[in-house]
């Protein structure tokens, strides 16, 4: 299978996968084995990184008004719901942030193997 047409296969995994409650970043991986994948650690990890900045950029485009009315909310004076739920974005973020800051080495290495 061409590179081209693995990527494929493997960006409509990604979209498909990723607003199911199931793992799409599973899914990769195990197509990636399926399809016979033989990129390095460091190509494979960066294109996972790439799907899912695509999914990320297709997901601000559709969603792109409500966006726009959340921005202009958390920049207006009173307290409102904008902000509230600005903040508890952040606060959500702060876990996974800080797991990915002190297990940065232990995930790098689980994308070096080989299976």
């Amino acid at each position: 299978m061409s590179d081209l047409l693995r990527s494929i296969v493997l960006g409509v995994i990604q979209g498909l996968t990723e607003f199911l409650p199931v793992s799409s970043s599973g899914h990769l991986e195990l197509a990636k084995y399926i399809l016979g994948d033989t990129s390095t650690g460091e190509q494979s990890l960066f294109f996972t990184i790439m799907v899912h900045v695509a999914t990320a950029l297709s997901t601000v485009y559709i969603f792109r008004k409500d966006i726009g009315e959340i921005l202009k909310g958390i920049f207006s004076k009173p307290w409102n719901e904008s902000k509230a739920f600005a903040l508890n974005v952040i606060i959500s973020m702060v876990p996974a942030a800080l797991v990915g800051f002190f297990a940065e080495p232990l995930i790098e290495s689980l994308f070096d193997r080989k299976i």
